[in-house]
């Protein structure tokens, strides 16, 4: 009767790992699926919270006031530096100034013949080759602003809020 009951132990010892073994299992299964489910849940939520936001600000955006803007009607036409003596120039036909606020374009057309002037003197400073080289409007632009936000008293640092946004210049500015 002892080797009986030896028996039925060893044989349940085996039989217990196995069900221990699959009730893990299916509790892993389980909690993977269960964990799955709830981030595709919430990921549907913040999907559409996401979307609902995009939407408003695209709303806002339409219902915002455009930026003014400051037009210098007069052609900006100069003599440019050259290395080797020849002749060359630059004409702007025409610039245009996008403001922060209307405070700033106030102080634009205010100063505007002094402003002029110092672009005039900031386009003169060129020389043909830096004219010609890749991304030399960009890099002009910059200059721009930074001389016309300087010339109406803004810091660089609060340029964005309350001076010079953008410089734009016409597709149509001939360096020859």
């Amino acid at each position: 009767m002892a080797k009986d009951e030896q028996a039925t132990g060893a044989a349940a010892a085996p039989k217990s790992k196995k069900i221990l073994i699959i009730i893990s299992a299916v509790v892993v299964l389980v909690l993977v699926i269960g964990g799955g489910a709830a981030f595709m849940l919430l990921g549907g939520k913040g999907k559409k919270h996401a979307d609902k936001e995009h939407e408003q600000a695209v709303v806002d955006d339409e219902n915002a006031k455009p930026a003014p803007t400051v037009a210098f009607e007069e052609k900006f036409t100069v003599n440019l530096q050259s290395e080797d003596g020849s002749s060359h120039y630059m004409q702007v036909p025409k610039l245009e100034l996008e403001m922060a606020d209307e405070a700033a374009a106030k102080k634009v057309t205010e100063r505007k013949s002094k402003i002029s002037d110092r672009i005039n003197s900031t386009l003169r400073s060129k020389s043909m080759k830096e004219m010609l080289e890749p991304g030399s409007d960009l890099k002009l632009k910059e200059e721009l602003k930074k001389v016309i936000n300087d010339t109406i008293g803004i810091r660089p640092d609060e340029a964005a809020k309350k001076g010079v946004k953008e410089v734009i210049l016409p597709a149509s500015f001939i360096v020859q």
